[in-house]
């Protein structure tokens, strides 16, 4: 894949060979936050128990971004939850769709596991939280769209060791899950890369910056009960200090990938954690930024969206499942299955900005395998996997992974294996027939 690839932007309007008829590209931004009242139950960590928030160590919000081409308008907007189920997803985007003439929304969570849970009569049944969370993301998209202007648009790529696979393969095949690694000891396979996506206004200021960076937000462990974005929420402060604009974080194939620091407790230095690991994806992407050039022309968006139908992999009344040596398994699958019973598809969406930008949309944690072979396989320049959006459908571990076992290879996924190649390999069909790469005919 070519790195610091320059990528078609908006006409000058002094490129005097530039045809007068294209449309450019034009952006808005907007902002919500969407921290919920303490006292709830928290997203991501049954070690919790019954435990609810306590306070609120940092804001959680909704970053939107709409791009517009004249005539096809996409929403991506960046969330600091958890998750955001597909029941959610459709009501947000009926509204946004009913109410504005942005076509394509895409809800992209970072995971953070110091976020709330979804539970529909908190703080109250007169008056819950859900909606209201719902309506300020609503409103982003809505702003950031009354906020269109002309902008251009670049793309840029770095590199950050600061995540580790979680799943340790020893001699024997065998799996032991090295959920934490802070001697940063080497592991196989991690995507290092750091991808931009720079949105500039036409004087040059940075209107936005998109960070694509594959790796869970649990440097807070189950013992923080304070509301936190994590490590990502750290890194977008760092970036819109010294970058200026709005950071938007878009999560990648982190569904193995754990911080070195995994699930610290506060009293061992926890959010110290956060913000030095947020600092380190900062200063990597304020580098790869300053690089970033400009290379004026249209910049058409073309977007399509698939939804496939979902097969189970498990049953709970399989006698293997109560025959795990796991006392959590038949447990922990029938939160999954609990959870399939209102998913029970993926909805992958794949969005070329021009010819160089591919982004294609997943809607679970995807091993990392998954997400660098997207990136390999694309003949689009620079293709970006993005996880955990429109929809949360838990763990699509690879082939391999699913035999050789593991957290999110055997369990916490309830996943027909191999469903995660599927998809993939759909997406890559679609982005390259977007981009006039597959011919309809035999040579």
């Amino acid at each position: 894949m070519t790195r610091r690839q320059i990528v078609p932007t908006v006409i000058v309007a002094l490129l005097l060979t530039a045809p007068c008829e294209a449309a450019g590209l034009q952006a808005g931004v907007a902002k919500r936050d969407v921290t919920p009242p303490i006292g709830g139950r928290m997203y991501g960590y049954g070690a919790r128990g019954d435990n609810v928030s306590t306070g609120v160590h940092d804001p959680l919000y909704a970053k939107a971004i709409v791009l517009s081409d004249g005539s096809t308008k996409l929403a991506i907007v960046t969330l600091d939850l958890g998750s955001m189920p597909a029941e959610n997803t459709a009501h947000i985007r009926e509204a946004i769709q009913r109410e504005s003439d942005v076509q394509h929304v895409m809800l992209v969570t970072s995971h953070t596991h110091s976020s709330p849970s979804f539970v529909a009569d908190f703080p109250s049944a007169d008056d819950p939280w859900i909606p209201r969370m719902e309506q300020q993301i609503i409103a982003a998209v809505l702003e950031a769209n009354s906020n269109l202007a002309a902008a251009t648009i670049g793309t840029g790529w770095g590199h950050v060791e600061e995540g580790h696979n979680r799943r340790l393969i020893n001699n024997d095949g065998s799996v032991t899950m090295l959920w934490g690694n802070r001697d940063r000891k080497p592991t196989a396979p991690v995507d290092h890369s750091l991808g931009i996506i720079a949105v500039n206004r036409t004087d040059g200021s940075p209107l936005a910056t998109l960070v694509n960076f594959a790796c869970h937000p649990v440097v807070l462990g189950p013992e923080n009960l304070e509301i936190s974005a994590d490590w990502p929420g750290a890194m977008m402060a760092f970036v819109e200090d010294r970058v200026g604009g709005q950071a938007m974080f878009v999560q990648g194939a982190a569904g193995d990938i754990n911080p070195f620091w995994d699930k610290t407790a506060p009293d061992d230095g926890a959010f110290e954690q956060v913000e030095k690991m947020g600092d380190a994806v900062a200063r990597e992407t304020e580098r790869v930024r300053s690089d970033v050039q400009e290379w004026n022309g249209d910049t058409p968006l073309n977007v399509s969206k698939q939804k496939f139908d979902l097969e189970l992999r498990w049953k709970l009344d399989d006698p293997n499942a109560k025959k795990s040596e796991d006392p959590d398994f038949a447990r922990i699958l029938q939160y999954y299955l609990n959870g399939f019973e209102k998913e029970k598809h993926a909805e992958v969406n794949t969005i070329l900005i021009g010819s160089q930008i591919a982004l294609a949309t997943f809607p679970g944690e995807f091993f990392v395998e998954h997400g660098l072979r997207l990136k390999s396989s694309s003949v689009i320049p620079n293709t970006f996997f993005v996880g955990y959006t429109n929809g949360a459908v838990a763990y699509f571990p690879t082939i391999k992974a699913a035999a050789q076992g593991g957290y999110g290879a055997t369990s916490a996924t309830v996943v027909k294996v191999g469903t995660g190649e599927m998809l993939v390999s759909r997406a890559l069909i679609r982005l390259h027939e977007q981009a006039g790469r597959l011919k309809s005919l035999p040579d």
